[in-house]
């Protein structure tokens, strides 16, 4: 392996964030509807609101999978990346269009976070020799 994909730090804060990402997803999730421990977040009918349970534990899952595989190169990581955090961005933007940014202080750092992931993800693209110019 080239010394230069050893550690990329950009890929590095991504696998971290979507690792930590997943497990308080799972954990949320596995709360709420398991124990009823974690109140709504969002003002919309529980039966909608627990619709979302099954979207976002499957965006874990693609989260947990990109985490791995990006640290080791993969290209199914790069893959799940993609997939996961786009997933992730449409759930913000939802959260935004049903809280009118009311929760500003988890919108916009999300938000944030996913634009540069994607950019950043599509700019290193060569490393997982996927849509290489």
């Amino acid at each position: 392996m080239d010394r230069e994909k050893r550690f990329i730090l950009g890929l590095v804060i991504i696998g971290v964030i979507n690792l930590f990402v997943a497990l308080m997803t799972i954990a949320f999730w596995t709360g709420h509807l398991l124990a009823n421990r974690f109140p709504k977040t969002l003002p919309v009918p529980d039966n909608l609101y627990n619709g979302f349970a099954i979207p976002d534990l499957v965006m874990s899952v693609f989260l947990i999978i990109s985490s791995f595989g990006l640290l080791r190169f993969k290209k199914t990581g790069y893959v799940f990346a993609l997939l996961g955090i786009g997933m992730w961005l449409f759930d913000v933007l939802l959260v935004a269009a049903l809280t009118g940014f009311f929760r500003i202080g988890i919108v916009i750092p999300s938000l944030l976070y996913c634009l540069w992931a994607i950019y950043y993800l599509w700019k290193k693209r060569e490393i997982f020799q996927l849509f290489a110019d």
